[in-house]
């Protein structure tokens, strides 16, 4: 499958769609529900923790009067922008799994006159 090609129509979903919006998208051309697969997920995440682990580890031996602060911060932004990035161009999408709605117990079973704490409608 191509990378950011909707399964149900075939058409490329945009790049800054899949970025913002990996858990829950929809297709701008067949309005179908999708997600990014989890390997495309779990390869993007790697990527971005090796990033910012070279970045923490090319900046651990920093001297200055921030050289505590400066490999974590850093770190972090070597994840926050080398994880989109590579998702932009291995994403693969899938369709979302249809949510279910759950109706309260009580209008489940007819609602016998009982409360929402389980007890019967009248107390003795």
């Amino acid at each position: 499958m191509a990378i950011r090609m909707c399964p149900q129509c075939g058409n490329v979903v945009p790049a800054a769609r899949v970025m913002a919006l990996s858990d829950s998208m929809v297709c701008p051309h067949c309005e179908a529900r999708l997600e990014v697969a989890t390997g495309s997920r779990m390869l993007a995440s790697t990527a971005g923790l090796i990033a910012g682990w070279l970045a923490w580890r090319l900046t651990r031996d920093s001297t200055n009067i921030l050289g505590f602060a400066l490999p974590v911060l850093f770190a972090i932004l070597a994840f926050g922008i080398v994880s989109p990035l590579v998702l932009i161009f291995i994403a693969g999408l899938r369709p979302a799994p249809t949510t279910t709605v759950l109706e309260p117990i009580a209008a489940a079973h007819g609602g016998h006159g009982q409360s929402a704490h389980g007890h019967a409608g009248a107390h003795h």
